[in-house]
């Protein structure tokens, strides 16, 4: 093969490897308007799928599914500001941080939780037990986002108003709620049941934290959001 045979024959072998890498960039897509522009990283279908990095108007690398963010990553925002956490379907979801960046200040960042890409705030819920004592079988709380500001809780003992050998089994109420956060300004207790009691606190100012004492057990947790909330409170001895 003559010296201008072997030049053209490798400038077209080049012109192949590129034309053929310049079809495979473009098969692999990303599907948000942002990102669309240069991706690196590992497809499926066409789709950017796995680990990858997307370079748009602004910027995401992390995990991919199906085209979009899914998964852990870092997106970073034409503005330079930051969030690195958890996506599902190309929207923020779960525990994560964004970093605001602010001309000639000290950047601003702020820490939490984020459902279908909003903020809602720094607890992954409105409340949060911190303990209980051995023979509280169970604590669920049920929140109602309204503005009547009450807190009932429900204690069931499920052996209470059973005669064992030892007598008649307790009947579990709160004696004492020792306020650690908070206020209330009205209380009203009823017997639902023989095995159930109710403590309703009116007018609640939140955050709302206490201690509930029922003879010799105990649960501590608070309340963060305004609202309604119903405690129930199982006692198994």
């Amino acid at each position: 093969m003559s010296k201008t045979s072997l030049v053209k024959a490798k400038a077209v072998t080049i012109l192949l490897l590129f034309l053929s890498f310049c079809a495979y960039s473009q098969t692999c897509e990303v599907d948000r308007e942002s990102l669309k522009g240069t991706y690196t990283g590992d497809c499926k279908k066409n789709k950017a799928h796995g680990k990858g990095k997307a370079i748009g108007m602004d910027t995401y690398e992390g995990d991919f599914k199906n085209g979009l963010p899914d998964g852990q990553g870092t997106y970073t925002w034409s503005n330079k500001n930051v969030f690195e956490g958890k996506y599902v379907k190309g929207l923020r979801e779960g525990k994560g941080i964004i970093t605001f960046k602010r001309q000639g200040a000290q950047d601003s960042i702020v820490e939490g939780y984020w459902k279908k890409d909003v903020y809602i705030g720094p607890n992954e819920k409105p409340w949060i037990v911190y303990s209980k004592t051995g023979s509280v079988r169970n604590v669920e709380v049920e929140f109602t986002p309204d503005k009547l500001y009450r807190v009932k809780v429900i204690i069931t003992n499920t052996t209470g108003g059973v005669t064992g050998l030892g007598g008649q089994m307790p009947q579990y109420k709160v004696d004492n709620l020792v306020l650690l956060k908070g206020s209330y300004q009205r209380q009203n207790s009823l017997e639902t049941h023989y095995k159930s009691t109710e403590t309703t606190y009116q007018d609640v100012l939140f955050p709302f934290r206490v201690k509930l004492q029922m003879q010799k057990e105990e649960v501590e947790l608070e309340m963060f959001a305004e609202g309604s909330y119903i405690i129930n409170i199982s006692i198994n001895n």
